[in-house]
Parts: structure tokens; C-alpha cells; sequence
């Protein structure tokens, strides 16, 4: 699991939010997190990823 400390440094606060979300979709699309719709999930990171990314 990956582990963030509260950090000063917007970027990394960044970047440590852009990989857990990175990291929870892989979870569901192997199979290693169960979750009840899983399609609408991964829309949905797919969706802030993307939002984020934008901002930057």
C-alpha cells in the first residue's frame, strides 16, 4: 500500500494522489479489489486522472 506523509510540497501531494488513484484502478481491472460496479469505478478514475492532469 502505498504511504504518503503530509508534505509541504504541493507537487508531491500531487503526484501521491494521481498514483493511489492510478493504484486502485489497476487494483479492480486485475482483480485484487472487489468492488460492485466495477466498470463505473474505473470511468470514474479514469475521469479524475484525467482531471487532474488537466489542472497541471
Amino acid at each position: 500500500m502505498l504511504v504518503t506523509s503530509k508534505s509541504a510540497d504541493p507537487a508531491f501531494n500531487f503526484l501521491a494522489h494521481k498514483l493511489r488513484l492510478m493504484l486502485i484502478r489497476w487494483q479492480i481491472q486485475n482483480g485484487r479489489l472487489l468492488v460492485d460496479e466495477p466498470e463505473a469505478v474505473v470511468w470514474w478514475l479514469d475521469r479524475e486522472i484525467a482531471e487532474m492532469e488537466a489542472e497541471q
